[in-house]
């Protein structure tokens, strides 16, 4: 009976992992607007994660024998992630992105003309020395046409 608890218990905890995963993928496409191709492609490492994770707590707790009160434990524990957790979880979430990720969206934001500027003056620099590098060649590619000309009449 204890064994059978055990299992119970781990297939919920995973059940428990796979919302956190959850909530962390909704969480990304609300601060991240991403094309249906990009979110589909999410879906499937969303569930490919999530299949992984039940799979290994299956075989952690029960060498791999899963049967049908595993997967009930899994639902239930997804239903308590969501019923007790997922609202606290969200809020916390949001609060580290708005205090870590917004202030270095910030600074990109600020450093982004600088950039540009810098940027467009490297480009106007390596185009004036890739024409010098062109009329240089040309110029050299005349020179030796001449000397081999020079040196095939000897």
């Amino acid at each position: 009976m204890l064994h059978e608890v055990y299992v119970f218990l781990t297939a919920m905890g995973s059940g428990l992992t796979a919302g956190f995963l959850y909530d962390l993928f909704r969480l990304k496409r609300k601060a991240l607007k991403t094309k249906a191709v990009v979110v589909s492609l999410e879906d499937i490492a969303f569930w490919i994660l999530t299949a992984i994770i039940v799979f290994v707590a299956a075989f952690a707790s029960n060498h791999g024998e899963i049967r049908l009160y595993f997967f009930l434990a899994v639902i239930f524990g997804v239903g308590v992630y969501y019923w007790l957790l997922s609202r606290w979880v969200i809020q916390i979430l949001t609060f580290l992105v708005k205090v870590l990720i917004w202030p270095a969206v910030f600074l990109i934001k600020l450093m982004r003309p600088p950039a540009k500027w810098l940027y467009k003056q490297l480009s106007k620099g390596a185009a004036r020395a890739r024409n010098q590098l062109r009329q240089t060649g040309i110029k050299m590619n005349s020179r030796m046409k001449i000397m081999r000309h020079i040196i095939k009449k000897l």
